[in-house]
């Protein structure tokens, strides 16, 4: 039976992280910080190298600043391997690895019984395995399997679900204020350890491991549900040249609506979304049930930046050949992962459609990009004839106008991110272009086949053609 209650944050363990990305080292810092004995093993050695020099390999506000703190107190250490962490004192192993889609969009799940493996193979005493990894239902009792076989004789392996729900550029702060923990456990005993780990008063969802690990898959299949619906209502407010933002405002202003995540953009990416709406399908195919409206939000999602590289498109007479400013790779503001970016897939298509892309973005690490980088937002703007906004980063929504319109080549701005005023832009003498704002046409025609309503009955003949009239 669920049951939801508040966490007690109760005691200290000795814990081992396996992973040291954004879930793993953001997961080792934050219990370090609450008062837990941390060592995070991570295996690779680009990754590893700076951590031991007290820098964060990923951008994460707030996590260098811990880290200090953990490496300060000894409460954080980090390791390449299990080995040689001293396993004699760990009570609970969280194992954070990467659980990538395959080619059908099932999750991959061989680095996370590869953790599983060694962490028990090396275990000296019962041990907690915490799987923090985004896994379809029914993996933690797989997992637990493969613990039991690899751990020493006389060691017992329990084996929990304990999803994340960290927001990357927010990770710190979900992490030691979450709207929630979720444990799923099949022992009450092991369940009441592991919500141990967490900050104190925070709402405590206890369950069976298959509901937990579906909690995190739903959680964002519905995320990535109202963010295309977003989209949707933004498509239809272009066709009738009315303003999305309020219409989604009077949607999202109902309490059991929300406002949060009814934004139109490009669409939505990042590491965690992308890959759990494929899971989420994933698991419905393999259950034999449909998933018809995540699958729709997935095709809504895949339409966004077409539908920005049709603005362009109209704007411009044609893309082929034009060089097109684009501000922003990462998928949000605030990060450097550029993972299932929306910005980089608008990059894609017109550069696939003839465009010449010249990019800039704050921090995004891009492992291959067509286009051509720069430096800064205002040699990307240089000469370009068109610009387009893909990620919302402050520094862009504070760009003066009147600067860009001296810098630009062309008159063409496509704010795809909802970053810029419009009214000011459109002020400096640029032809500005929204998500949800209207299409670049003038005109949004209305035409109501069934007019005929609004007219009395007797004088419906004046709007019937000689064949409906005859019919």
């Amino acid at each position: 039976m669920t049951s939801v209650e508040m966490t007690k944050g109760a005691a200290s363990h000795r814990v081992l992280v396996v992973g040291a990305g954004y879930v793993g080292l953001t997961s080792a810092v934050c219990f370090a910080h609450l008062g837990h004995d941390v060592v995070c093993v991570e295996a690779n050695p680009d990754r590893l190298a700076p951590l031991l020099e007290g820098r964060s390999p990923i951008h994460e506000p707030g996590l260098e600043e811990l880290m200090a703190e953990g490496a300060s107190s000894g409460r954080l250490q980090f390791a390449q391997g299990v080995a040689g962490t001293g396993m004699s004192g760990v009570e609970v192993a969280l194992l954070a690895v990467g659980t990538p889609p395959d080619e059908n969009g099932d999750p991959d799940l061989t680095q996370l019984a590869a953790a599983a493996r060694e962490v028990s193979a090396h275990a000296v005493r019962d041990l907690v395995v915490v799987v923090k990894s985004t896994v379809p239902p029914g993996s933690c009792e797989a997992i637990e399997l493969v613990c039991a076989d690899a751990a020493p004789e006389g060691v017992r392996i329990s084996v929990v679900s304990s999803p994340e729900f960290l927001r990357e550029s927010r990770a710190v702060e979900d992490f030691l204020a979450p709207d929630r923990v979720v444990v799923g456990a099949a022992d009450p005993e092991v369940a009441e350890l592991v919500a141990d780990l967490y900050p104190a008063g925070v709402p405590l969802v206890k369950t069976d491991r298959r509901g937990a690990e579906l909690i995190k898959y739903a959680a964002n299949a519905f995320l990535a549900v109202k963010i295309s619906f977003a989209n949707e209502v933004a498509a239809l407010c272009e066709s009738l040249g009315t303003e999305a933002s309020t219409v989604l405002l009077g949607v999202g202003l109902d309490q059991r609506i929300g406002k949060d995540f009814l934004r139109p953009g490009p669409g939505y990416g990042g590491s965690c979304l992308p890959k759990d709406v494929s899971g989420f399908q994933a698991l419905g195919r393999a259950m034999g049930t449909p998933t018809r409206v995540v699958a729709a939000a997935e095709e809504v999602n895949d339409e966004a930046s077409r539908a920005a590289l049709m603005k362009l498109e109209m704007g411009l007479g044609g893309v082929a050949g034009k060089l097109v400013a684009l501000l922003g790779l990462a998928f949000k503001p605030g990060t450097d992962d550029s993972r299932d970016s929306p910005a980089l897939r608008l990059a894609e298509l017109l550069i696939a459609s003839g465009a010449r892309v010249r990019a800039y973005d704050p921090l995004a690490r891009v492992d291959a990009f067509a286009g051509e980088r720069t430096a800064d937002a205002m040699e990307a703007i240089d000469g370009a004839e068109a610009l387009v906004v893909a990620t919302a980063w402050d520094e862009f929504s504070a760009l003066s106008a009147e600067a860009v319109a001296e810098r630009l080549g062309g008159r063409i701005v496509l704010d795809a991110a909802g970053a810029l005023d419009l009214e000011s832009w459109a002020e400096a003498g640029l032809v500005v272009y929204g998500i949800g704002r209207g299409a670049p046409v003038a005109f949004h025609p209305v035409v109501w086949p069934p007019l005929r309503w609004a007219h009395q009955r007797d004088s419906l003949a004046l709007f019937q053609d000689d064949e409906v009239a005859a019919g």
